[in-house]
């Protein structure tokens, strides 16, 4: 017999069991007459459905900081899917809306390293890389971020800057300590 805080992880179990609920619930409604959008354009929201299991898995049950990086991650995926379908961006123009990926999974890496207490050191370099990468994507393609963002070669300067200088603060820090 298993106690409640050595079950395996129930993340999976509640996003799956909250989307099976939301598909019942539109299955219902669509059964019963009402007028329902089309599934082909409410497929993101199964993303927003799993970002509000992953909100509620860590403002009530676990309380990890991966299910606060789980939940933007899964914001993030579900506005770009609502983006694709409704049609602020068209899915085959694929540079427009790729940057996308790298960014939302920085800003999720951001975020568990926010909540976890900033005690992971690799998270925040691998965040920031990965939203430096996304916004270099989007200022290469779009002419109002051209005009906002710094160019590319300051952009790659100031990551390598910011890297660099964290390895040599973490390895400071870990020769002072040892």
């Amino acid at each position: 017999m298993t106690t409640a805080g050595s079950r395996p992880s129930s993340r999976l179990g509640l996003i799956i069991g909250v989307a099976a609920f939301a598909g019942g619930l539109w299955l219902l409604l669509n059964a019963m007459g009402v007028g329902v959008p089309p599934f082909r354009r409410l497929w993101p929201a199964l993303f927003l459905i799993a970002a509000v299991a992953a909100l509620v898995d860590f403002l009530f049950i676990k309380r990890v900081a991966s299910s606060a990086g789980w939940m933007v991650a899964f914001f993030g995926l579900g506005i770009l899917g609502f983006a694709l379908t409704l049609g602020y961006t068209d899915l085959g123009k694929i540079l427009d809306w790729l940057p996308s990926f790298p960014t939302i999974i920085g800003l999720a890496l951001l975020t568990t390293w926010l909540v976890g207490g900033r005690q992971q050191t690799n998270l925040p370099v691998a965040g920031l890389v990965l939203v430096g990468l996304g916004l270099i994507g989007f200022g290469a393609r779009f002419d109002f971020l051209k005009r906002i963002l710094p160019s590319v070669q300051v952009i790659w300067a100031v990551l390598f800057l910011a890297g660099g200088a964290w390895l040599v603060w973490r390895y400071a820090i870990r020769a002072k300590s040892e």
